[in-house]
């Protein structure tokens, strides 16, 4: 029987005050398995308020996939260089390329959900709760993900995607926002700052899994998009109107160079390389009101990048946030781990060949969503039966009333 101490929550001689700091700081699966220690801590582990402020502490760790039958989702710790299995999705017939539209692919991350998709069926899931719920919606064809975000007003989870229709030159896109957990999508006037905006528009933009906005200031912000004439394409989600803004006059975008969109140090950063070039320039937006471009730093690499195959974007190397790169490299096969000037942080235990980096990253979360569906405590997943997420038997749910003594 616990110790009125136990019970308390004071453990070892620490002062009572420090243990949710020390909770809060622990990777999900540790801290649902803490909850077994006592009821003090099972009460903590299960407060509203403290779960949310353990996801303020999770690292934001890179997703990449690993190949096989099916897909493997993994997540890199950019500390340690080690990666761990975040879900799998077994694959019942094989595809018939490696790389084809039905493979395992990450459109979104937010508050630690993931959107993803598997043979063009779209999925909503929290790995570290295991919840999750379909999106039919998105499977048909000629819709592609733009983004994923919350809606500041209303705290929902919403998709923003857009729907091709007619031919060759006189297709056109219509563009839609669908809130997680809601039966209909609802299509959105194309308020625009200006009519080559709308133009732009109408000629589509990149795909959410190669090219991923980034949320500051409330809007959605773009990699240079050549079908707005290269300039960044901003969504401003209240409003929901579309305008541009210039990226940085000596970057100007053409076909065969790569430009990414980042936050660092709570700064719009953009990342561009001409294709096959070894140094790399990186800008940052000074002034945003002013829209104010200031060069930083070069990003220097001294190895051959090994490119990989479609659909993902010409140039391989990933940024994320502070300037963190995963570099495919070609001559050792290994996926290398850069510092933001292109020093090498050591390699992740993985090969090149069969890991393909994504622009994504993962900050786990706890908190429970009444528009997802819980996993059936044998591990059976009713809302996507292709489904296996990783460290099953020792995940709790959070809301799991466990008892103990």
């Amino acid at each position: 029987m616990a110790t009125g101490e136990t019970e308390r929550g004071s453990s070892d001689g620490l002062p009572e005050d420090m243990i949710p700091e020390i909770l809060a700081r622990l990777p999900p699966k540790h801290l649902l398995r803490s909850r077994a220690a006592c009821k003090a801590w099972r009460d903590l582990a299960t407060d509203p308020a403290f779960i949310r402020r353990h996801h303020s502490f999770q690292p934001r760790q890179a997703l990449v996939f690993t190949y096989g039958v099916g897909g493997c989702l993994q997540a890199v710790d950019l500390a340690t260089n080690k990666r761990r299995t975040v879900l799998r999705v077994i694959q019942r017939v094989p595809p018939p390329r490696p790389f084809a539209d039905g493979a395992l692919m990450v459109h979104g991350s937010c508050d630690g959900l993931l959107l993803l998709s598997f043979h063009r069926s779209f999925f909503v899931c929290n790995p570290a709760t295991r919840q999750g719920a379909r999106l039919p919606l998105l499977l048909q064809d000629g819709r592609d993900v733009l983004g994923f975000y919350q809606h500041a007003a209303s705290g929902e989870y919403r998709v923003l995607y857009h729907e091709a229709g007619g031919l060759g030159l006189q297709m056109s896109h219509t563009y839609y926002v669908l809130t997680v957990g809601s039966p209909q999508a609802r299509s959105i006037d194309l308020r625009t700052s200006s009519a080559e905006v709308g133009a732009g528009l109408m000629g589509g933009l990149e795909r959410s899994c190669t090219s991923p906005p980034v949320l500051l200031h409330g809007s959605l912000h773009w990699s240079p998009q050549l079908s707005q004439g290269g300039h960044i394409l901003v969504f401003d989600q209240a409003a929901e109107s579309f305008r541009r803004i210039s990226p940085p006059a000596q970057a100007m975008l053409t076909k065969d160079d790569h430009t990414q969109l980042f936050e660092m140090e709570g700064k719009l950063v953009m990342f561009c390389s001409p294709q096959f070039a070894k140094n790399l320039a990186v800008w940052f937006m000074d002034d945003y009101k002013e829209m104010r471009w200031v060069w930083k730093y070069w990003v220097k690499l001294s190895f051959k990048l090994a490119y990989q195959p479609i659909p993902l974007p010409p140039c391989p190397i990933v940024l994320y946030q502070e300037g963190d790169m995963l570099v495919p490299e070609e001559v050792s096969d290994k996926v290398l781990h850069c510092d933001k000037t292109g020093k090498s942080l050591g390699p992740v235990d993985c090969s090149a060949g069969g890991t393909r980096v994504t622009p994504h990253m993962l900050k786990e979360s706890l908190v429970l969503h009444d528009f997802l569906q819980m996993q059936r405590n044998d591990g059976a997943c009713e809302w996507f039966s292709e489904v296996e997420f990783a460290d099953g038997s020792d995940t709790a749910i959070a809301g799991d009333e466990t008892q103990t003594d």
